[in-house]
C-alpha cells in the first residue's frame, strides 16, 4: 500500500512539474506575439511618440541622446518633431537652423507595412518643416523598440534608435 501511495505521489509531482514547464514554454514566443499585438495596436491608433536614445549621423560615431532630448509625435493625421541633428547641412538657414524640426504639420504619403513573420512594422511618412521637407521611416520591433531614418532635402541622412510609446497627456492643475 505504501508503495502505491509513493508511486501516486511521485507521478503527481512529476505531472505538476511537467505541466508547469510546458506552461513556461509558451513564454518567449507567445510573449513576443502579445507584445507585437500591443505595438501594432499602438501604431494603428496613430497616437504615439518616438523618443530616441542614440543618434547615428552619416559617416560619424553614434551619439548618446540621454541628455539631448528629441521626439517625433504621431497624432492622427498630424505629426510634430524636434530632433537633434548631427551631420552635414547643405542649405541651412543663417544661424544653423537647429535640428530637425517640424511643427504640427499634416502627414503626407503615409505607409504602413506589417511583417507578422518577423514581428516588425515599417511606418513611413513625409512632413514639411519651416525650411525643409523630411522623409521619415520607422522600423518598429515587436516590443516597441524602433530605428528611425530621417532624410531631408537640405541635410545629410541621419538615423536614431529609441522606443515608441503612448503619448502622455499634460496634466494641468
Amino acid at each position: 500500500m505504501k508503495a502505491i501511495v509513493s508511486i501516486f505521489l511521485l507521478s503527481s509531482l512529476l505531472l505538476v512539474t511537467t505541466t508547469e514547464a510546458s506552461s513556461q514554454k509558451k513564454t518567449k514566443k507567445e510573449r513576443r506575439a502579445e507584445q507585437f499585438a500591443e505595438t501594432q495596436k499602438l501604431v494603428d491608433s496613430k497616437q504615439f511618440i518616438f523618443v530616441p536614445d542614440r543618434a547615428f549621423p552619416q559617416g560619424g560615431r553614434s551619439i548618446d541622446l540621454t541628455t539631448n532630448y528629441g521626439f517625433i509625435k504621431i497624432m492622427g493625421e498630424e505629426t510634430e518633431g524636434d530632433m537633434p541633428f548631427f551631420g552635414r547641412g547643405f542649405t541651412v538657414p543663417y544661424g544653423g537652423g537647429g535640428g530637425i524640426k517640424f511643427d504640427k504639420t499634416t502627414i503626407e504619403n503615409e505607409q504602413v507595412q506589417i511583417n507578422e513573420k518577423k514581428l516588425r512594422i515599417t511606418y513611413s511618412f513625409e512632413a514639411k518643416g519651416k525650411d525643409d521637407h523630411y522623409r521619415v521611416s520607422m522600423d518598429i520591433g515587436y516590443s516597441g523598440n524602433a530605428s528611425v531614418n530621417v532624410t531631408s532635402n537640405n541635410r545629410s541622412p541621419i538615423s536614431y534608435n529609441g522606443e515608441i510609446s503612448e503619448i502622455e497627456e499634460d496634466k494641468k492643475n
